[in-house]
């Protein structure tokens, strides 16, 4: 199989719906990203597998279809940390970290509640914090309002039976699954958007009038769309406000035909199949969706730097922030955005750069001080003749408030006169980066032989770029 065609699975050979999931929604999703092979050795598991366990095998067959080999060594009858060492074949790298056996009684119900053994789920983890430590793949949650949040359709029975509904018997498990959203966005900075066939005044006047106990997401939502067009046609108008891409998105409405809906127009985007608010979480957990590698600080304030930049944006289309330019003297910060970032990123040469290569990422701050955090970084080559860019890649939150144009200005100035070169690859994803090159066409020079393009400063593109960004470096 070529390493550029995104690899298929055909998922009647999933017998398990939640395992389904994982592999479908998650590892698959992120191939499309990255086509490295791995080989992941697994040290003190071994004793505990059984080769008459379909689903186990399953689970091995369909890691291996998607370029993940497991290899298990060690036949321990206790343990309670495992050595993993990841070895990345297409890259020739290799790195080691001990996974901590923990609070198994959760295990052993996500076990019972999704016929995946104990193992499994443990090996699902392992593989999927080493994905995560790559790539991001699910970046917010668009949820449906009526009979997903609260029972009951509000133009029907009024926002008083809502409310009744809610504070009922019957309403504790929406409340349930409102507070796991809540704790998903202000724990690991998922947007929240909602999207509903209603009239929007009535919904906005409703969620103000709920209070947060029996409406945990009050005040959490980063978005409401409610009208009456597809919601297929809403998601998009979501992705486009949260500054993502629709494959980022989670979408969860309780009715069939909506969410067939969205899954023919926009296939991109995971609409989980669930009956009840618990099928519902457990789907999510065991499929790994919203995976993190690490508890971060910066994820936990995305919505804030979100919330704060539309702000600043609402008050100027241009805002007056400042910039801090920082040397990554071993890449490092540079890298990881690289490994995240696809709707703004210029080149897939996410680490491998000449020992003479220089990175440097950029933070933005507001005039108060306050420090939004990175927003871009870009990996150069400097010669007596030439800049050459290997890459570059700014942080979906910080579109279009200048930030392209405030770094073009800073490229143009450690350029100092000799000629400037940049590596570029399209892909499906990159929109953002196709968009600057129509934006500034007399800047960017390709003969259409290869993907080096020519930078250009005349003096006319630079009184145009300084037009377009009020950001100044700090």
């Amino acid at each position: 199989m070529a390493k550029s065609e995104k690899i298929k699975i055909n998922t009647s050979d999933i017998d398990n719906a939640f395992l389904s999931v994982y592999i479908v929604d998650y590892v698959k999703k992120f191939r499309n990203y990255n086509a490295d092979e791995f080989i992941i050795a697994i040290t003190g598991l071994k004793g505990f597998f059984t080769d008459s366990d379909t689903v186990l095998i399953s689970l091995f067959e369909q890691l291996k279809k998607n370029d993940f080999i497991i290899e298990n060594d060690g036949n321990q009858e206790s343990i309670n940390e495992i050595n993993i060492t990841c070895k990345n074949i297409t890259k020739n790298t290799s790195y080691n970290f001990k996974y901590q056996i923990q609070n198994l009684p959760s295990i052993v119900e996500l076990s019972s509640k999704t016929d995946i053994p104990v193992v499994g789920i443990i090996i699902i983890n392992i593989v999927a914090q080493i994905i995560s430590k790559l790539k991001i793949i699910y970046k917010a949650i668009v949820l449906d309002l009526d009979d997903t949040l609260w029972m009951g359709t509000l133009s029907e029975v009024g926002i008083d039976k809502i409310k009744g509904n809610l504070q009922s018997e019957q309403g504790v498990s929406f409340i349930a699954f409102m507070n796991f959203v809540k704790k998903l966005a202000n724990e690991l900075g998922i947007f929240v958007a909602i999207c509903s066939r209603n009239d929007s005044k009535m919904v906005e006047s409703t969620i103000n009038e709920l209070d947060d106990n029996i409406f945990p997401l009050k005040n959490q939502i980063d978005y409401i769309i409610a009208n009456n067009n597809d919601k297929s046609e809403n998601i998009n108008k979501i992705a486009e406000q949260l500054s993502i891409l629709p494959n980022s998105i989670v979408f969860i409405d309780d009715n069939q035909l909506v969410r067939d809906e969205v899954k023919n127009k926009l296939p991109q985007v995971f609409v989980p199949e669930w009956s009840n608010h618990n099928e519902l979480v457990t789907q999510l957990i065991v499929g790994c969706i919203f995976e993190r590698d690490v508890l971060s600080l910066n994820s936990q304030n995305r919505r804030k730097q979100y919330k704060i930049i539309q702000t600043e944006r609402t008050q100027n289309s241009l805002p007056k922030l400042s910039v801090k330019v920082i040397n990554d003297n071993k890449h490092t910060e540079s890298i990881k955005l690289y490994s995240k970032s696809n709707q703004f990123k210029f080149s897939r040469n996410d680490d491998k750069f000449g020992c003479d290569a220089k990175s440097i990422y950029f933070e933005i701050c507001r005039e108060n001080g306050e420090n939004l955090g990175i927003c871009s970084a870009i990996t150069f080559t400097h010669t007596y003749e030439t800049l050459y860019i290997h890459n570059w890649a700014i942080s979906c939150r910080y579109f279009e408030i200048g930030l392209e144009e405030f770094i073009l200005r800073y490229i143009q100035n450690i350029a100092n006169a000799t000629k400037i070169f940049i590596n570029y690859q399209h892909s499906e994803y990159n929109q953002k980066v196709s968009e600057l090159l129509d934006k500034y066409s007399g800047a960017f020079k390709n003969d259409g032989k290869n993907e080096i393009i020519e930078i250009i400063f005349t003096n006319e593109i630079v009184h145009n770029i300084n037009r377009n960004t009020n950001l100044r470096e700090l």
